[in-house]
C-alpha cells in the first residue's frame, strides 16, 4: 500500500502592505531594531522594467555599529525573513 503524503505549507502572515515608513522590525536572533525610512524602486528610471522595490533601514541595537546601522534590504528579502520568523514588526502593523 502506498502512503499519501500531504505538505502544509503555512500561509504567508506578511505582505507588501504590511510595510510602510515608521514600521519597527526587531531581529530575534540578536535583538537589534530597524526602522524602515524609504522605500525606492531600484529601477525608476528604466521605463520597461518591472519596480525592484529596496527599503533603507536604520538599525541600533547590541550587535549594531558604525558599518551596519545603515543598511539597505530588498522588500523580498525584508518579507522572507518576517515570514520565516527570524525577523518580527514590532509597532503594531503586523500582517
Amino acid at each position: 500500500m502506498m502512503a499519501l503524503l500531504i505538505t502544509v505549507m503555512s500561509k504567508k502572515k506578511y505582505n507588501h502592505s504590511c510595510l510602510s515608513v515608521g514600521t519597527l522590525i526587531k531581529d530575534k536572533d540578536c535583538g537589534d531594531l530597524a526602522l524602515l525610512t524609504k522605500r525606492v524602486n531600484l529601477f525608476e528610471k528604466l521605463d520597461e522594467q518591472e519596480p525592484v522595490w529596496f527599503w533603507e533601514m536604520v538599525w541600533t541595537g547590541p550587535t549594531t555599529n558604525s558599518s551596519n546601522r545603515n543598511v539597505p534590504f530588498v522588500e523580498e528579502a525584508i518579507l522572507g525573513l518576517l515570514n520565516s520568523g527570524d525577523w518580527e514588526i514590532k509597532n503594531g502593523t503586523e500582517g
